[in-house]
This record gives structure tokens, C-alpha cells and sequence, in this order.
């Protein structure tokens, strides 16, 4: 009988680890799965990972975040970590609570108003229209773009190739907000993303 070896441990150790904290149950954190195994990080030293929550406001989300991934300081192993709470303005209210809980707690903040369906839609096209709540954004995907399924495990790969014009379109959807409402702050906006980041 043949014997198998076990995979070659790699000596090296974590030196970064970035956790990813999704408000939503399939839709994002199946997007940011496909997305983290096309990155590529074999050999690097980092690791990453999305983590679920059976929480969904925003200051909970947080909450999770603090809880599952800070490690006691006195027995931290590893040099840095960075955390990101996904989420959007879709239905909730205290985004400024959450906004001073993650800063305070130096959480970081993937935000999407109206919905995070808008970053799929700059996946196709730079637009700065108004929308009320995630169905008008999918009805639109599925109208002009992409059989949109809030359940499709395979969503990234389905619009990876777009990904970079995404990139691109938020940076600029963010320095024409920037320019037309400069005092606000960003849960105030319709639309933005900074998923990008």
C-alpha cells in the first residue's frame, strides 16, 4: 500500500493575519471567499480569513469582530493584525454609533450605501444614481447586466474579470462625493463604496 506523505509544514510564521467580518450571510461573505482564493497568498505570510456572524447591525458586527479575532495582548502571536467589518446602510440607523466604535476600537469599515449590490453594479458601469434599497440595485443588475443571485457561492468569479474597473469606478464615485458633499460623512452618502480598500 502506498504511503502518503503529509504536506510540507511551512516553517515560517504568520506575520500578518486580516479577518473579514460580513454583515451578510451568503451574498458578501461568499464574494470575499472567491476573491481571497484568487489572491494568491500561498507563501506569504499572512493568512485570511472570513469570519460569520449571526449578527447583522452594524456596532454588533463590530462586536463580533472585537470578540473573535483580538487577541489578549499579553499572549499575542502575531506582529499585526487588521480587522474589516463589511456591511451597508440598507435598513439600519446608528451608523454613526458604529462609524465612533470602530474607530475607537480600530476596526475598519468596508461600507456600501445603499447596498453592497452597488459594488457589484461598478463592476459594469460608473454611475453616481441614487438608489433606495438593495431589490432597485438588483433589479437593475438583473435588467441591464448579470442573472444577479444573492445566493450564488460563485459570484466572484462570475464578475472577476470586471473587478479592477470596480476599483477604479469607487476610488472615482469617492472624489466626486468628496467634491459635492464635503461635509458629510460617509453613511450620509447615496451612493458609496469603499469595498475596494
Amino acid at each position: 500500500m502506498p504511503k502518503f506523505k503529509s504536506p510540507r509544514h511551512d516553517p515560517r510564521p504568520v506575520r500578518k493575519r486580516l479577518f473579514i467580518v460580513c454583515e451578510g450571510e451568503k451574498t458578501e461573505r461568499f464574494y470575499f471567499e472567491e476573491f481571497i482564493k484568487s489572491c494568491g497568498f500561498r507563501g506569504m505570510q499572512v493568512e485570511v480569513k472570513v469570519l460569520k456572524s449571526k449578527r447583522t447591525t452594524p456596532c454588533e458586527l463590530i462586536e463580533t469582530a472585537i470578540k473573535k479575532c483580538r487577541m489578549n495582548e499579553k499572549s499575542r502571536k502575531y506582529l499585526e493584525d487588521e480587522i474589516w467589518v463589511v456591511y451597508d446602510k440598507n435598513g439600519y440607523t446608528k451608523h454613526c454609533e458604529a462609524d465612533t466604535l470602530a474607530r475607537q476600537k480600530k476596526i475598519n469599515v468596508a461600507f456600501s450605501s445603499i447596498s453592497f449590490e452597488f459594488w457589484i453594479l461598478l463592476n459594469f458601469e460608473e454611475t453616481t444614481r441614487k438608489f433606495t434599497n438593495s431589490k432597485e440595485i438588483i433589479d437593475y443588475l438583473k435588467k441591464k447586466y448579470l442573472d444577479y443571485d444573492k445566493t450564488n457561492p460563485k459570484l466572484y468569479d462570475d464578475i472577476k474579470d470586471r473587478t479592477e474597473d470596480a476599483f477604479k469606478r469607487a476610488e472615482n464615485i469617492r472624489k466626486v462625493q468628496k467634491q459635492n458633499c464635503p461635509n458629510k460623512k460617509r453613511y450620509e452618502l447615496n451612493p458609496y463604496t469603499n469595498v475596494d480598500e
